[in-house]
């Protein structure tokens, strides 16, 4: 008999990632006036309030994917991880330095590579495969 991955490490991420953007919407709630740095510019006023909203909803949209193993959570958030890191990068260049924003890119990195490693959770197998549906031999006769 064949295992089955469950794949309980992504959908714990699922969890977090439903979480942290949550807290991203009281944040940018809370706090409208916040200055937003984004690809090494400071993006504030109320015109770019959208633009701040983009962050919770990409990560509720992660969370809901990993927590449901869907294909497209997979490329999301590998795209999403690149868009971060790049975007840091700017902003390190731009603003100088800060351990925080050197702290980010170094998880970020960390979590592409495992988030690619486990790659195999986010197929589209055949359901019975995925969802282990046992068959017994006396059906098949």
């Amino acid at each position: 008999m064949r295992r089955t991955r469950i794949g309980l490490d992504i959908k714990i991420l699922g969890g977090l990632f439903l979480i942290f953007g949550t807290v991203d919407l009281v944040v940018i709630a809370l706090f409208p006036s916040y200055a937003f740095k984004l690809f090494g510019v400071a993006v504030t006023g109320p015109s770019f309030y959208l633009v701040k909203l983009h962050s919770p909803a990409v990560h509720l949209l992660i969370g809901y994917g990993f927590l449901w193993l869907r294909p497209w959570a997979w490329g999301l958030s590998v795209a999403y991880a690149g868009f971060g890191l790049v975007s840091e990068t700017m902003n390190q260049l731009a603003f100088g330095f800060h351990p925080v924003r050197s702290a980010f890119m170094a998880t970020t990195m960390l979590f592409a590579a495992y988030v690619i490693r486990r790659r195999a959770l986010f197929t589209d197998e055949d359901l019975a495969a995925k969802h282990h549906i046992l068959v017994s031999e006396e059906t098949h006769r």
